[in-house]
């Protein structure tokens, strides 16, 4: 029973990579297409649920470590965004534009999702790697993410996901980023949730790859 549970797992963890890697193509082609990307910007919440739900329904670990991941990432994801935004103090003086949707206190709520998103798929990857130290894995995923950051941010700016005051990144910025992505990857490390085959690193070497290619295209 154990051996067909295991290849039920299995099979649907390869269903979860198929999909997020075709919707990142399908939404890349669209971003890419000038004719298209009005209605794909649309489609962007939509793509991030669909991201948090890949993630989720596919967990086959203790469900309340999770949950607790998941509410924890989010408030203090969302929270962190509220007061950069109210204060600029933070990341630096910016604000969000309509691409993300609904908005509380200014800030869309899927930027809650989005960290959630962000740091399960780069703790999944990191975690791979076999570093046994939380301290050091949370530095290096924090590493990842500030240049995974430093290829989103002008795309952002580009498709109305965010913008900055004068069009320009501080490195306030990236400094913020990379304090709050170890935070959380610390606190991932520490709740030891379960790895889940391919699913984290898929995740996130689409987005990176979505970003890079963006980035390098769109300019």
């Amino acid at each position: 029973m154990e051996g067909q549970i295991d290849k039920a797992d299995l099979k649907v963890k390869k269903l979860a990579v198929a999909a997020i890697i075709i919707f990142h193509l399908v939404g890349l082609f669209g971003f890419l297409i000038p004719i298209a990307q009005p209605y794909f910007m649309k489609l962007v919440p939509f793509h991030l649920l669909l991201m948090f739900a890949i993630i989720v329904f596919t967990y086959n670990g203790d469900v309340k470590r999770l949950l607790l991941f998941v509410s924890g990432v989010f408030l203090c994801g969302f929270l962190v965004e509220v007061l950069g935004v109210k204060t600029g103090k933070i990341f630096g003086s910016y604000y969000y534009g309509t691409t993300l949707g609904f908005k509380v206190a200014a800030v869309p709520l899927l930027m809650g999702v989005n960290w959630v998103i962000l740091i399960f798929s780069m703790g999944q990857m990191i975690k791979s790697f076999k570093i046994r130290n939380g301290i050091l894995a949370s530095l290096l995923g924090g590493l990842f993410l500030i240049t995974f950051d430093y290829f989103l941010e002008p795309v952002a700016m580009k498709f109305d996901y965010w913008h900055w005051d004068w069009h320009e990144i501080p490195l306030q910025n990236y400094v913020a980023w990379f304090i709050v992505s170890v935070i959380l990857l610390k606190f991932y490390y520490a709740l030891g949730l379960k790895q889940q085959k391919y699913i984290g690193t898929t995740m996130f070497l689409c987005q990176f790859i979505f970003f890079v290619v963006l980035y390098m295209t769109t300019r």
